[in-house]
């Protein structure tokens, strides 16, 4: 059978080159399968900052790996699902694959950690308001990462200012939206005035833009407009200056999610302030954000009631940016890093 799929080609430190890091292969799929294994034909695919580590850590000429909806076509005797089922997983940038669905640990230096196994998708689950798609985003690994923050680890209580970096993406903007129905004041820094603008209309109380920012003492100033009060939560995926200058204003009993650091894995910025002080001083806790662990039955049922909930009853908003077709999705990642001032939310790809 043949099929298509991106492998990577150079490894690129910093902002991705998508031209120069991936080149579109067509091979021959072995499709005789063993008695575990499936057929799956790939029908969405996620793209995601996180992605930028990944492909560092994957050996040259082989797929790139990354999120994946997927249709079983075939699948042997003791197959974990049967033809017909949908199911998300680690399926990477491929039209098709053959899989038995396991856990597959990753053991590289940068992300040591175990793809979880492939997960059955409820069609019943999806709909017009949250359709298929919504299983890569506010039903899937970014929904979880924000769901997972605020009911696992961030108690927001009435009254608090919470900071986001990065906050127009999915995850930032799913954190400000739940943090201002729990009462907080929400600060969110954005690159972009049409970004700003998204988040104004999200609700958010005050944005910055960090680019128009672009010292600490501006950056110190904006912020200290924007939570006089001083921030009681803050949620990093961005790093560097922004959070050196918000970690000088942390409140007692403080909390710091660290869901990724976007000036330090792609701008390659490891200087800085030591922060040690601005944690003990006000007693802060601090907790890397990894949402896999959160991946039980359990916390899908609970996503899908919770969040998914709230989203069908407009109570939030959930974006999503589609592109079509698989000779895409290496542009639709490179928009993450740049040219991609009209995305939205969460970026994907529809094959």
């Amino acid at each position: 059978m043949k099929i298509e799929k991106w492998v990577v080609r150079e490894h690129v430190e910093g902002v991705p080159d998508a031209g120069r890091i991936y080149e579109k292969i067509e091979e021959e799929l072995d499709v005789n399968l063993g008695d575990g294994q499936m057929l799956l034909k790939t029908l969405y695919v996620s793209v995601d900052p996180y992605l930028q580590g990944i492909c560092l850590d994957t050996p040259i000429g082989n797929h790139m790996g990354a999120d994946s909806i997927m249709e079983v076509l075939d699948a042997g005797p003791d197959a974990p699902f049967k033809p017909g089922d949908l199911v998300q997983g680690f399926g990477g940038w491929r039209t098709h694959l053959v899989s038995d669905g396991k856990p597959a640990l990753w053991q590289t230096g940068t992300f040591p950690m175990v793809f979880p196994a492939y997960r059955k998708l409820d069609p019943a689950n999806y709909d017009e308001t949250l359709p298929l798609s919504t299983a890569l985003g506010v039903m899937g690994g970014p929904g979880m990462t924000a769901w997972g923050t605020l009911t696992k680890f961030m108690a927001v209580k009435p009254g608090d200012t919470i900071v986001i970096s990065g906050a127009s993406g999915m995850i930032g903007s799913l954190v400000g939206q739940m943090a201002k129905r729990a009462g907080a004041r929400v600060v969110g820094t954005a690159g972009s005035p049409a970004k700003a603008q998204y988040l104004a209309e999200l609700g958010f109380d005050a944005i910055v833009d960090y680019k128009a920012n672009d010292t600490a003492d501006k950056m110190r100033e904006a912020l200290q407009q924007a939570a006089p009060n001083g921030v009681d939560k803050y949620f990093d995926s961005i790093g560097g200056m922004v959070t050196d200058v918000v970690f000088s204003m942390l409140n007692v009993d403080s909390q710091v999610a660290v869901c990724w650091q976007w000036a330090s894995q792609v701008e390659q910025d490891y200087t800085g302030p030591r922060l040690l002080p601005y944690i003990m001083f006000p007693r802060a806790t601090i907790r890397g954000i990894f949402s896999l662990e959160w991946f039980t039955d359990s916390n899908w049922q609970a996503l899908h009631s919770d969040l998914g909930g709230m989203i069908r009853r407009q109570e939030l908003s959930s974006a999503h940016t589609i592109r079509h077709g698989f000779d895409e999705i290496p542009q639709a990642y490179q928009s993450l890093f740049v040219g991609g001032a009209d995305n939205r939310g969460k970026v994907l790809v529809k094959l």
